[in-house]
This record gives C-alpha cells, sequence and structure tokens, in this order.
C-alpha cells in the first residue's frame, strides 16, 4: 500500500471540493484533491449558475462564459456558458418575466453551463494552482489515529493507498458515503428535494431566459408542490427537469421519472422537442436542503457542498451555495496550518450559520407550509397577477437580498425571519 502525505485532504472533485482545494493551494498550502470516477462524467444536474453563483466563481478567477480562459484551454473543457438573462414564471395560466433582480455585489445575469464543463474547469484551475488532482480515487474508509481524522484510504485501479493528511475536507455529494463513516446524518424532519432532469434537441437552444413552471400537474392534472424548468444552454440542447418537496402532503404518491415525462410533453410545443427523443436516461437525485445534515466539523475535518446539505431550500440550487462553502471552508485550515493551532476548525459552523443559517430556516419553514396544496394554490392564483410580488419573489428565492435598501422582497424577508424565530428549528 502507497502512501501520501500532504496538508490538507479533500474528497470529491465537484464545485465545493474544487473550489476548497484551489482556495487553500492559492494561500501556499500542499493540497490533495480526490475524485472517484476516473474520467469527467457529465451531470444534468448544476447547469444552472445564478448570479451569486457566478459571483462566487469570479473570485477564483473563472468566468464561465468562457471557462478556459486563464488555464491555457480555450473554452474550458468542451464548451463555453451561455448567458440568462432572467427567468420566465409560468403558473395559473400566467406567465411573467423577471429579469435577474439588480444587486450591488452580484452580476446581473446568470450563466447556463454544463456541469462537466464546470467541474473539469474548476480542476484545471486547481491543478494550476498547485492541488495534486488524483482521479479514480475512492476514500472507501477515514484514517482514524488517537480519535483524529488523518487522512483515508483509498480503492484506485491499481489497488489500495493511502493519503495521510493533517485536515479532512469532505465534498463527496449529497447522501455522502464518507461522511456518513465520519458520523454525519440528515435531519430526516427536516424537507428535501426530489429531482429528475436530461436533454433535449431544441432549436430554442438560444434563448436567452430560463423557464419555471409553478406548480406544475401530474399525470392526473393536479398541481403538486414543485416546480418544472426549460433550461437553454446555448449549444442545441435544452435542459428539462422535475422537482418535488418532500413536504408535499402526497409526495409518496409522486413518481417523478413519470412527472419529467408529462412535464415534457406538457413543454414539448412551446421548446419544439420530441418528448420521445430524450438524449440521456433521466436520473432520480434526493437533494438535502436548508443545512440538513450535520455536524459540519469535527477536530480534524470539516463537511461542504450537498454533503452538508446546503442546497437552497427555496429552490433546491446547490452550486452557489457548494462554493460559497468552498471558500468558507478554505479559510479555517489555512488559519489552523498557519497558526498551528487545530481548534481554529471550530468557527466552521458559526461561519456558516452567520451566511445562510436563517435565510435556510426561512427556506424550511416556507417549504412547510408550500407543500399544503390548500396553500400553495391561492397563493400562487393571488402572486401570479403582480410582477412586483413575482420580483420579490424571485429576489428571496435566488438569495439577492440587498442591505442597502429596504424593498417590498427585504421587507417580506424580514417579516418571514422574524416569524421563524418563534417556529421549532426545522
Amino acid at each position: 500500500m502507497t502512501s501520501v502525505d500532504t496538508d490538507v485532504l479533500v474528497v470529491g472533485g465537484g464545485p465545493s471540493g474544487s473550489a476548497t482545494a484551489l482556495r487553500l493551494a492559492s494561500l501556499g498550502h500542499r493540497v490533495t484533491l480526490v475524485e472517484k470516477r476516473a474520467t469527467p462524467r457529465h451531470k444534468a444536474c448544476g447547469d444552472i449558475l445564478t448570479p451569486r453563483a457566478v459571483a462566487e466563481l469570479a473570485r477564483l478567477g473563472i468566468d464561465p462564459l468562457d471557462p478556459g480562459r486563464g488555464d491555457g484551454r480555450a473554452g474550458g473543457a468542451g464548451g463555453n456558458g451561455h448567458r440568462i438573462e432572467g427567468v420566465r414564471l409560468i403558473a395559473t395560466g400566467r406567465e411573467i418575466a423577471e429579469p435577474w433582480p439588480e444587486h450591488p455585489d452580484l452580476p446581473g445575469h446568470a450563466v447556463a453551463l454544463r456541469r462537466d464543463v464546470l467541474d473539469e474547469s474548476l480542476r484545471e484551475r486547481a491543478r494550476g494552482a498547485g492541488v495534486t488532482v488524483l482521479m479514480g480515487h475512492e476514500a472507501t474508509a477515514p484514517l482514524a489515529e488517537r480519535g483524529f481524522v488523518r487522512g483515508a484510504t483509498m480503492s484506485t485501479v491499481d489497488g489500495e493507498r493511502e493519503i495521510r493528511a493533517r485536515f479532512v475536507v469532505v465534498a463527496d455529494g449529497a447522501n455522502s458515503r464518507f461522511g456518513r463513516a465520519l458520523g454525519t446524518t440528515r435531519a430526516h424532519d427536516w424537507p428535501y428535494g426530489i429531482a429528475t432532469r436530461s436533454y433535449w434537441t431544441s432549436p430554442r437552444s438560444s434563448d436567452h431566459w430560463l423557464e419555471t413552471w409553478l406548480a406544475i400537474p401530474d399525470a392526473n392534472g393536479t398541481p403538486i408542490a414543485g416546480y418544472g424548468w426549460v433550461a437553454p444552454l446555448g449549444d442545441g440542447t435544452v435542459n428539462i427537469g422535475v422537482g418535488v418537496l418532500s413536504s408535499y402532503r402526497d409526495i409518496r404518491g409522486v413518481h417523478v421519472l413519470k412527472l419529467l415525462d408529462t412535464f415534457a410533453r406538457q413543454v414539448a410545443d412551446r421548446w419544439e422537442i420530441d418528448p420521445g427523443e430524450i438524449l440521456k436516461p433521466p436520473t432520480r437525485f434526493r437533494v438535502p436542503l436548508g443545512g440538513s445534515v450535520g455536524p459540519t466539523m469535527g477536530p480534524t475535518f470539516l463537511v461542504v457542498g450537498d454533503a452538508a446539505g446546503v442546497a437552497n431550500p427555496f429552490n433546491g440550487d446547490g452550486v452557489d451555495a457548494a462554493l460559497m462553502t468552498g471558500r468558507l471552508a478554505a479559510d479555517v485550515p489555512d488559519e489552523a496550518l498557519t497558526s498551528g493551532n487545530s481548534t481554529s476548525l471550530q468557527r466552521f459552523p458559526t461561519l456558516l450559520a452567520d451566511s445562510v443559517g436563517q435565510y435556510h430556516k426561512v427556506g424550511r419553514l416556507a417549504a412547510r407550509f408550500v407543500g399544503r396544496p390548500g396553500v400553495l394554490r391561492p397563493v400562487l392564483r393571488v402572486a401570479m397577477r403582480s410582477d412586483r410580488v413575482m420580483g420579490s419573489a424571485l429576489r428571496i428565492a435566488t438569495r439577492q437580498l440587498r442591505s442597502d435598501e429596504a424593498g417590498s422582497a427585504e421587507r417580506a424577508y424580514a417579516l418571514a425571519s422574524t416569524l421563524s424565530k418563534l417556529a421549532p428549528n426545522w
């Protein structure tokens, strides 16, 4: 069994892991990032980068419209991003087009970028910063030393090896196997999302608007507490998917793969697709939401991204939160390595709570209410009559609230935040 020594071992080569590794290496530390797949795997999730995700990538020196710029490869790992100007919200027979909310710290656009391109561009940038990136290395078990995690045992095509590290960052995605080996669990009474998606060929792929259908109907025509989306990728294809909240009253009766088929047929004429000509078999995902996984810290390890369940409880988006947690996580072991005081890791849960803790609680509370058809339907009927109301809803759902002015979105969120403090911590 061969062995490798490093300052920080990052388990998982997705956005959160690569962002953590890249930042730590840029700060001068020895970092090893391991990814269990030997070659990049395309995932149909995470193709839409919100303005907040675009801003997080800019901190890493990456422009998703041209992800390869700066690492010596034009066009990143196979293509450029496609600019998305806003969201078309559709419900109750009405349609409202909302540009991305103005925000002093965020760009005024989103980007559609295939997830494999994003992941490989981040890993390439990490390599350029000095990160040792090992593909085809699956972390199978933690290495423990006097009760502290000091690395991991790896399974590779050439056999097992050990990677020893002073600190470990767990970033292997939702339902993290390595995280569970360290004792992480999901709060089972908190809402989660169930989603599926895939690709179709569409002549409208060059459209610059993300389309979101709220309270989509099931095969029987009954509106559910979920939504469907059509994301144009600018490459001749569109990403079409559906998501349902676990708080939906009749969640056990929802078959998301059938729901996706129903939704694809619903939008077929509008987007000029053949519903039967799906380009990739859809996969069902369960997405932990709103900080529902913990603990996020141990004496020598941190948990970030989907492994920590930090996806947005309002819309299920996880990429911007993954990048944000990677940034916060990197600063903690940097302080510990620089000062020699490993207790610095204890700051991480507080950093997370200060950044998104209250927002997550409001989102979890909202998920409880929209899961009730008797609440969801009348609220949507009223909201879809007003561009202003839906604009405020979009600002809240994408976490683009402003601190420099108090508009209707900020006032509504402040009221919800106050009420949430009286509710149980779910």
